[in-house]
């Protein structure tokens, strides 16, 4: 005859690790929503870095205007910068890339002379300044993407971020 010994969890022990469970999911949960928000918001600024970026650099290497404009549905321009945008050469409206926001629904705002933004074969924009600024439900403004005259593309400072909260009532 066989003599093993069998072991078991006790109901005492079960309740006390879900009691935990259930205190540390109290806790993750909302920083975990936090942490995924903070990544969209970083992830439509580096996405949109880039498409300017691009939109500049293709202007200088194909000697042509090349036009970034928003765009709900990736084949004509509007002003609905949130949802997506395209890339075109501006005088035969050819699209060289589109990017399609389907996932994000934040509010992104461009403040420009003009719904569009050109950069001319040099790489300069021929209007004055423009900037993009992402703000939080609250007010708070997140982050600013500012073009200059020259076609520089740059973040903004946090400083600068707090004298242009005013763009985000």
């Amino acid at each position: 005859m066989r003599n093993s010994l069998q072991r078991a969890t006790t109901l005492p022990e079960l309740l006390v690790t879900l009691a935990l469970l259930a205190l540390l999911s109290t806790y993750a949960v909302p920083s975990f929503a936090k942490w995924i928000t903070s990544n969209k918001q970083k992830m439509l600024r580096e996405k949109l870095l880039y498409s300017l970026q691009m939109a500049r650099t293709q202007a200088v290497l194909k000697s042509r205007s090349m036009e970034l404009c928003g765009s709900t549905d990736a084949l004509d321009c509007d002003e609905n910068w949130h949802k997506g945008w395209i890339l075109r050469v501006a005088a035969s409206k050819e699209i060289l890339a589109a990017e399609q926001l389907h996932q994000v629904d934040l509010p992104l705002r461009w403040k420009g002379s003009g719904d569009r933004i050109l950069f001319r074969n040099n790489g300069q924009t021929p209007m004055s300044n423009g900037r993009f600024t992402l703000c939080e439900d609250d007010g708070n403004l997140l982050w600013q993407l500012i073009i200059s005259r020259q076609g520089r593309i740059r973040q903004a400072t946090a400083k600068e971020n707090l004298v242009e909260a005013h763009r985000c009532i």
